[in-house]
């Protein structure tokens, strides 16, 4: 993986607009002397290694699975804010068309059930890669899905997993408990909550059922009746309780509800931020 030389320099990229937010830090839009566009995440000082951690990963799968948010630098960098704040940022490649939240909020608060199949297969494709080395995201939701444009005749969008800085790495610790996730507790696997709550692959699964439901514009904290007999299943196999009995995202991946036909893509429901809509942005992102 190659970054480019500017960041040899300290000296700190002028923000463009603010992009959005996440558990512990928000992002920016930036550009390098090159003219090159690019996300930047800043937070605390005291995020630092969860930052690390995140750039870590992405070099990791870079190279393996493309469906994965790139870095577009390897180190965290560090700067002193007004009223000596210090904080810590990382850059990555820019998502022209946000997070699936957005699309899910362009959409209305629901989406077409062949929409839904055609995202999930995309993140269960990158779930697989990530579960077969030993990693587990632990904080998977839409807002962490980001959407960039696909070169393939007849897709909608290429899907990128991103935001792992609450990740489990191969033979890591486990993250910290479910106290992190107090702002969307039904979105962690039951097993997962709490002290000596137990962090695996299955975790992931779980908020993938999560996802699917929130994305159908139905409440995530049950399985309700009125979905029809596909997505029911499907989601059900996310939801088990124990979490040894829960499918993977190989097995998944099999299954009807992911295979749908897209038909012709919808590109209405692709939002755009205001930020990256002109002329001049496009075709000058990583």
């Amino acid at each position: 993986m190659s970054f480019d030389s500017w960041f040899l320099d300290d000296t700190p990229l002028p923000r463009l607009g603010f992009l959005g937010h996440g558990n512990y830090g928000y992002v920016s839009l930036v550009r390098n002397r090159d003219g090159l566009f690019m996300a930047k995440k800043t937070s605390h000082l005291k995020y630092s290694e969860m930052l690390d951690k995140e750039v870590r990963i992405m070099d990791r799968f870079f190279s393996i699975n493309f469906n994965t948010v790139r870095a577009t630098s390897p180190v965290v960098s560090y700067e002193t804010m007004p009223f000596n704040v210090k904080v810590c940022s990382i850059h990555m490649e820019v998502a022209p068309h946000g997070t699936l939240r957005d699309m899910l909020t362009n959409a209305g608060g629901a989406l077409p059930e062949n929409v839904v199949g055609y995202c999930i297969l995309q993140v269960l494709e990158v779930l697989r890669d990530f579960h077969q080395h030993g990693y587990v995201h632990c904080d998977l939701k839409p807002e962490n899905i980001f959407i960039f444009p696909s070169n393939a005749h007849g897709e909608l969008c290429e899907l990128k997993l991103g935001d792992f800085g609450l990740a489990k790495e191969p033979n890591g610790p486990d993250p910290v408990n479910g106290s992190l996730f107090e702002g969307n507790p039904e979105n962690l696997a039951p097993e997962a909550v709490g002290p000596r709550g137990v962090i695996s692959s299955a975790v992931d699964i779980w908020s993938l059922g999560t996802m699917v439901l929130e994305m159908m514009g139905m409440r995530s904290d049950y399985l309700p009746s009125t979905l029809s007999h596909i997505p029911w299943d499907f989601v059900r196999r996310c939801k088990v309780r124990n979490p040894r009995n829960r499918a993977t995202a190989e097995e998944l991946m099999s299954h009807g509800f992911v295979k749908q036909s897209l038909g012709v893509p919808p590109l209405e429901l692709l939002p755009v931020h205001p930020l990256l809509s002109n002329g001049v942005v496009q075709g000058k992102l990583f």
